[in-house]
C-alpha cells in the first residue's frame, strides 16, 4: 500500500513519517538546512509479514504545488496532516480539495502536536475535519492523534497503517507492465537507476520496457525494494530498477514511464470526462497526469455535459503517454488555482468528427467497466467497426473476453455480421437501381456508391461488404466501376463506333497508357473532341479515367490492380511503395504515380507511412 502525506507546510508531516519508520525523508542539504520539505521524500514501514507501507512525503508550502501533485498522483491512501495548533489553513484547505478530485476515498486524519493544545481544541479540530473529508465523498475517516515528539498515538496509527495495508486488495496483475518514474540518476559501478511507482503488471529482472520520453529500448538488470534485491516488482509497489544502457542521453525524469514493449503509443490529444470548477478556462492550462505536467488547452464537446460532469477533448502542447482512466488535475499556473479533475476517456481521440452527436455514445461505451458491454455498446456506437488494436491500447488488457455471436473480427477489425450482411445487400440492391436508371453505363464506382448508400468513401465495413460481394460473385468490378455479373453498358451506336477505333490503340501499349498527341495524330482530330470523346466512354464504363490525359481499357486497369495486389500479398506488412509498383509493372515513374493515385481516390489502396495498402 503507497500513502501519501498531504497538509500545511510546518505541520509535522515530516517529523510523522520518521517517527512512524524511523527514516529521514528530507534528502537535501537545502531541505535539512530549512527544516522544509521541497522534494518529494520516500520511507516505508516493513512488518514482520504481511504487506508493507510505503509513504510518499510531500511538501506542503504551497510554491511545491507541482511537486505535491506528483507525488499523490498513484497512491492507495492519504494521510491528512493537521497541527493542533494552528488548525486548518490555507494548504490544508487546497489538500482537502485534492482527496475530491482525485478521488481518494482512503483518507487518514492525523492531529498532530496534541501536547500543544487543550483537549477540548483537538475533539472540534477533530469533527471539522470529520466534516470537511466527508465533503470531498470519503466515508467517516479515522483520526489519530499524535506527537511526534513524544512519540504519542504514534504505535496506534502504525498498527492501524499495517492492517488497513494487510486488508488493501492487490492491484490487478492482468496489465501490461507500467512504471511511473519519479527520479533517476547513475550509481557508480551499476549505471542507470530509476526509482518509482509500478502502476500495472508487474516486472521482473530480464524484462525488456522502453522509455516513454524516447522510445528507447532498456533491460532490468536488477530490482531493490526497500533497499533489498528482489527478481519481481508489482503493481501497487515502490522500486528501483537498475536499467542497462547508457541513459545519459534520454535522462528520464518525473512523469517519465517505463511501459511493456509494444503496448503503448505517446498521443498529443485525448477525451476525457471532467468535473470543472468554472464555467471558462484560460486558453492554457496545465495537466497533471501521473506525475508529469504538459501544458494544453481544451477543446469542449458541444451538448456533452451533464450533472456528472462533462466531456472534451484536450489538445496537448507535447506527447505524452496516458491510458483510459488516468486521473489528471487542471490547474492555472498563473493563478496557483486548481480548477477541476477529470478522468481519460478515449487517449486516442480524432480530430475529425470530434463534435458528431454519435461521438457522445462512443464516449459513454468506453466508459463501460465490463469488457463484454463496452465492445457491445461501441459496436453499436461505430458503423464502421472497432478498432481493436487501438482499444486494446486505450484499456491495456492483455486480451479480449469472448465475443458475442453476432461479432466477428478481421484482420485487427471487430464488426457486427448482421451490419455486414445488410449493407451487403443494399450495395447490392443499389448497383441494381443504378442499372435500371442507368443502362448505358457501366456502373458506380466505389465513391459513387459509398455516397448512394450514406456511407464514408473509405469506410472499412463497406469494404469488407463489397469484397465479399466480389468473392460471391453477387457483384463483379471492371476497372473502377462496380456492376452486376450479367450488366454490359448499352452506349449509343455512334459511341460505340469511337471506341472501336480506339480499342486497338490502346490495346498496343496495354497496360501503359497511350500519348494523347499521338492519339489525335493516329485519329486526325483535334485534342479537345477526342477528350470529349474519351470522357464520354468513360462515363460509359468503356474507359477509366486515370488522370489528366491519361485514360485505360478496364481490363488494363485491373491488370495493374492485380499487380498492386501481388505486391501487397508478397509483403509481410501488406504494403508496397511506388517504385515496387512501377518495377513490377513496367509502366515507368509518371504512369505509375498516376495510376497509384487513381486507386487511392476510388477507395482501391489507401497510403500508410509514405507505402500503399490495400482497401
Amino acid at each position: 500500500m503507497i500513502v501519501a502525506t498531504a497538509g500545511h507546510v510546518d505541520h509535522g508531516k515530516t517529523a510523522l513519517i520518521k517517527a512512524l519508520t524511523g527514516q529521514q525523508t528530507d534528502r537535501t542539504a537545502e531541505e535539512q538546512r530549512r527544516g522544509m520539505s521541497i522534494e518529494l521524500g520516500y520511507a516505508f514501514l516493513q512488518p514482520p509479514s504481511g504487506r508493507p507501507v510505503d509513504f510518499v512525503d510531500v511538501p506542503g508550502h504551497g510554491k511545491f504545488m507541482r511537486t505535491l501533485l506528483a507525488g499523490v498522483a498513484c497512491v492507495d491512501a492519504l494521510l491528512l496532516v493537521v497541527a493542533a495548533d494552528d488548525g486548518v489553513m490555507p494548504q490544508t484547505l487546497e489538500h482537502l480539495a485534492l482527496i475530491g478530485l482525485l478521488g481518494i476515498r482512503q483518507v487518514i486524519v492525523v492531529i498532530s502536536k496534541t501536547t500543544l493544545a487543550a483537549p477540548g481544541q483537538i475533539n472540534a479540530l477533530e469533527q471539522d475535519l470529520r466534516e470537511r473529508v466527508q465533503a470531498q465523498g470519503c466515508s467517516d475517516p479515522v483520526c489519530f492523534g499524535v506527537d511526534s515528539v513524544t512519540g504519542a498515538g504514534i504505535d496506534a496509527l502504525r498498527t492501524h497503517l499495517l492492517q488497513t495495508a494487510a486488508a488493501t486488495r492487490e492491484h490487478a496483475g492482468d496489465q501490461p507492465a507500467r512504471m511511473v518514474i519519479d527520479r533517476y540518476f547513475s550509481q557508480p559501478g551499476l549505471g542507470p537507476v530509476v526509482t518509482g511507482t509500478v502502476i500495472g503488471g508487474a516486472i521482473a529482472v530480464g524484462n525488456f520496457l522502453q522509455l516513454s520520453d524516447s522510445g528507447e529500448t532498456v533491460r532490468v538488470r536488477g530490482i531493490q525494494i526497500h533497499h533489498s534485491d528482489a527478481q519481481r516488482a508489482q503493481a501497487g509497489q515502490r522500486c528501483a530498477l537498475n536499467l542497462s544502457g547508457d541513459l545519459s542521453a534520454a535522462a528520464p525524469g518525473r512523469g517519465s514511464q517505463l511501459l511493456a514493449q509494444g503496448r503503448w503509443s505517446p498521443t498529443d490529444r485525448f477525451d476525457a470526462h471532467m468535473q470543472l470548477s468554472v464555467s471558462r478556462l484560460p486558453g492554457r492550462v496545465q495537466l497533471h497526469v501521473g506525475s508529469a505536467t504538459i501544458n494544453a488547452r481544451l477543446v469542449p464537446l458541444k451538448g456533452f455535459t451533464s450533472a456528472r460532469g462533462s466531456y472534451g477533448q484536450w489538445i496537448l502542447e507535447q506527447p505524452i503517454c496516458c491510458f483510459q482512466g488516468d486521473r489528471f488535475l487542471v490547474r492555472d499556473p498563473a493563478a496557483r488555482q486548481l480548477l477541476g479533475s477529470g478522468r481519460v476517456v478515449d487517449p486516442y481521440a480524432p480530430q475529425r468528427g470530434r463534435q458528431h452527436p454519435q461521438r457522445l455514445a462512443v464516449l459513454q461505451a468506453l466508459e463501460q467497466p465490463v469488457l463484454s458491454q463496452c465492445l457491445e455498446q461501441l459496436l453499436d456506437a461505430s458503423p464502421d467497426g472497432i478498432d481493436l488494436q487501438q482499444f486494446i491500447l486505450c484499456r491495456q488488457i492483455e486480451q479480449l473476453p469472448v465475443l458475442g455471436d453476432d461479432m466477428f473480427n478481421t484482420g485487427h477489425w471487430l464488426f457486427r455480421h448482421s451490419r455486414l450482411r445488410a449493407l451487403a445487400q443494399r450495395a447490392v440492391q443499389c448497383v441494381a437501381d443504378q442499372h435500371r436508371q442507368h443502362p448505358q453505363r457501366l456502373g458506380p464506382t466505389r465513391p459513387q456508391l459509398a455516397r448512394m448508400l450514406d456511407r464514408a468513401a473509405d469506410s472499412r465495413l463497406l469494404a469488407l461488404a463489397l469484397r465479399n460481394c466480389l468473392n460471391n460473385n453477387l457483384l463483379r468490378q471492371t476497372g473502377a466501376c462496380l456492376h452486376l455479373p450479367d450488366h454490359s453498358p448499352a452506349p449509343d451506336p455512334e459511341l460505340q463506333g469511337v471506341f472501336q477505333q480506339v480499342e486497338p490503340l490502346f490495346l498496343a501499349c496495354s497496360p501503359r497508357p497511350p500519348v494523347i498527341g499521338e492519339l489525335t495524330e493516329q485519329l486526325s482530330i483535334d485534342k479537345t473532341s477526342l477528350l470529349q470523346a474519351l470522357d464520354r466512354l468513360c462515363t460509359a464504363g468503356l474507359l477509366v479515367f486515370v488522370s489528366r490525359n491519361r485514360y485505360l481499357l478496364p481490363g488494363a486497369a485491373d491488370q495493374l490492380l492485380e499487380v498492386a495486389r501481388g505486391l501487397a500479398a508478397a509483403d509481410q506488412h501488406g504494403s508496397f511503395s511506388t517504385a515496387d509498383f512501377r518495377d513490377q509493372s513496367g509502366i515507368g515513374r509518371n504512369h505509375s504515380v498516376a495510376v497509384l493515385e487513381y486507386f487511392d481516390r476510388h477507395r482501391l489502396t489507401r497510403q500508410q507511412q509514405g507505402l500503399r495498402v490495400m482497401i
